[in-house]
């Protein structure tokens, strides 16, 4: 029998399918690490596919002081902070503390310049108890604005009004650091994180 031919995904294959071409790199590597995009050829377009950035979901696992895990599977780096990695001192603390705060609640996803890491984690600003409907700018918004995307921001200074930006509590109780990324542009509540710090 013969051996079936290995898909392609490629470049083209991808921007076919209607996805923005700023996070065909992200998917790109998560093929050479084994997922398999088949699932999107079923979709009309690439937003149709909700549980690649989701918007909001429940958690269900938490892993440390800055990553957690949603009920459909998805894992979560929360952008712009810095916990204590496994073995390093108060790692434990800031993993429990965190549990206190988004552990099976439901929180809300707001992305910023970058949406994923190496990791295959989603990057994001991190929301709980916020209003029914949070108004977010899309997730590839950052992107695809280039230049323009501190406009984006100013007419949208912050998504959800009335719950609470758990990166910034993490920061605030003193769990976490703000991080610079190095080269890159500024963080949405960058200068935000940065004037706790200041104050602490």
């Amino acid at each position: 029998m013969a051996k079936r031919k290995a898909e392609r995904w490629d470049r083209k294959r991808l921007l076919a399918l209607g996805i923005p071409a700023v996070l065909i790199p992200g998917l790109a590597a998560a093929v050479l690490l084994g997922w398999n995009p088949t699932k999107l050829e079923t979709a009309k377009n690439y937003q149709a596919i909700k549980t690649i950035f989701p918007t909001s979901g429940v958690v269900t696992h938490v892993g440390d002081g800055d990553t957690f895990e949603l009920k459909n599977g998805v894992e979560v780096r929360m952008i712009g902070i810095n916990a204590p990695d496994r073995g390093e001192v108060k790692w434990k603390e800031a993993g429990k503390e965190l549990e206190l705060l988004v552990l099976h609640r439901k929180v809300y996803l707001e992305y910023d310049r970058y949406q994923d890491d190496k990791y295959g984690r989603v990057l994001a600003w991190v929301w709980e108890g916020c209003e029914k409907e949070p108004t977010f700018l899309p997730a590839d918004y950052m992107h695809l604005s280039g230049n323009e995307s501190r406009k984006g921001l100013l007419e949208n200074p912050e998504g959800c009004t009335q719950g609470n930006l758990i990166n910034e509590e993490m920061v605030k109780k003193g769990f976490a650091s703000s991080t610079r990324y190095k080269e890159r542009g500024e963080l949405k509540y960058e200068r935000r994180l940065q004037a706790i710090e200041v104050l602490k």
